[in-house]
């Protein structure tokens, strides 16, 4: 009868540690079957990152039995070996007068998009148009409204001033700067940082999220844009698409509400600003942000307001590794706001997996409620484990009962 009782019992713990680590997660995705026992790669896209936190403490691969599957969380952009070098670029000044300074410069055919121009310290600002050519023959436009504004160096006497331009391929790039009948910039050279990689990752790339609808209020000096995502995506890079004005450069603010009523004067907190001009490339790197809904706001000044036809969010790519076994069932899990980050031993042989890991896909994302993890099945885990508590409960009591009797024994002898 002793031995049936604590068979009972363990059976309850085990059973109840098992409901322990599912208890408390909102959604779930179903693995794709494991064919042999090996290490996964599992890409987490856009749907996966709107139901976790920004840190993936509370994403968890679970097997059939409900119980954790250890795995090391990847962030490919901070796990890059690339460095940047600045390469000289070869060019000639076709044109140095007070009309027109021209510069003819050549580059490889990897895609680009900027270039430095290394200038004499000065205070002036000039207007200048780039084309691209891939024979220094026919030549076609690439941006007719550059504005070039250096900032002087300070301790020295040079400053580097980067052009912006559409990434392309072209050979060859004729910069015009016009002068307007005054002195032309002092140009020493043409610069370009380049990344020489040590070590590829394929999965370091960036995803967009799905746009979001977007609704645009001028107001005196201020353009308000509200923009509504699907859900609430993670993000760290903003692009913009601007038109209205030719010529500007202005300072956009990015808000991200931090309590559910907010409003165009009240977009909540701050997270960065950021220029935007008619010659940058208007994509911006922002710290990381998950919201479903977020304000930009363009500081117009006593110019005409802009025009923000598109506004698109992207995150840098996420993944995770693990040793899955042949033949188990397994699942992810997510979205639980008590959750913290798990301590996995397998974290210490990050370094000593397989180069070449296959990728494991997932099926869609489904909310526990709706599915076989649903409330009934909360409610089973519960009585279960309230079962064996109470379990635990009697067999204590029942051996405390049975020390005391043995204890009066001793007394009456």
């Amino acid at each position: 009868m002793k031995k049936k009782l604590i068979n009972i019992f363990l059976f309850g713990l085990i059973t109840g540690s098992c409901a322990a680590q599912t208890d408390g997660f909102k959604f779930y995705s179903v693995l794709n079957p494991v064919k042999a026992a090996a290490f996964y790669n599992i890409e987490l896209n856009p749907e996966i990152n709107a139901h976790v936190k920004t840190d993936y403490s509370d994403l968890r691969i679970v097997n059939a039995a409900g119980k954790w599957v250890p795995h090391i969380l990847h962030f490919p952009a901070a796990e890059r070996t690339n460095h940047a070098v600045i390469m000289d670029l070869k060019f000639s000044v076709v044109e140095n007068s007070k009309l027109k300074t021209t510069l003819i410069i050549e580059k490889d055919t990897t895609t680009s998009s900027d270039f430095s121009l290394i200038i004499t310290n000065t205070a002036a600002e000039r207007f200048g148009t780039l084309s691209g050519s891939n024979d220094n023959k026919a030549w076609f436009v690439i941006n007719d409204s550059i504005l070039i504004n250096p900032v002087p160096a300070i301790g020295a006497s040079e400053n580097s001033f980067k052009v912006n331009f559409p990434p392309n391929n072209y050979r060859f790039y004729k910069l015009s700067i016009h002068n307007n009948n005054k002195d032309p910039f002092n140009i020493k050279g043409v610069g370009t940082d380049y990344l020489i990689p040590d070590a590829q990752n394929p999965f370091n790339k960036l995803v967009e999220n799905p746009i979001g609808k977007m609704e645009q209020m001028d107001s005196g000096k201020i353009s308000y844009i509200k923009i509504t995502q699907q859900l609430p995506y993670q993000f760290d890079h903003v692009s913009l698409q601007l038109s209205g004005v030719k010529y500007y450069s202005r300072q956009v603010d990015l808000y991200v509400p931090d309590i559910e009523k907010h409003s165009y004067s009240n977009p909540g907190r701050h997270i960065q600003s950021f220029p935007v001009s008619n010659n940058s490339t208007l994509a911006f790197k922002i710290p990381i942000v998950k919201n479903k809904v977020f304000y930009l706001l363009i500081r117009n000044e006593d110019n005409l307001p802009l025009k923000v036809n598109e506004v698109k969010t992207a995150c840098f790519n996420h993944y995770i590794t693990a040793y899955l076994e042949a033949g188990d069932d397994y699942k992810l899990i997510m979205d639980n706001q008590a959750a913290v980050t798990p301590n996995y031993d397998i974290t210490a042989i990050r370094d000593k997996m397989p180069d070449s890991i296959s990728l494991l896909q997932f099926g869609e994302l489904t909310a526990i409620a709706e599915n076989g993890l649903n409330n009934s099945d909360d409610k089973s885990n519960k009585w279960i484990l309230w079962s064996s508590i109470a379990a635990a409960l009697l067999i204590l009591i029942f051996f405390t009962y049975k020390m005391l009797k043995e204890v009066d024994k001793r007394k009456t002898t």
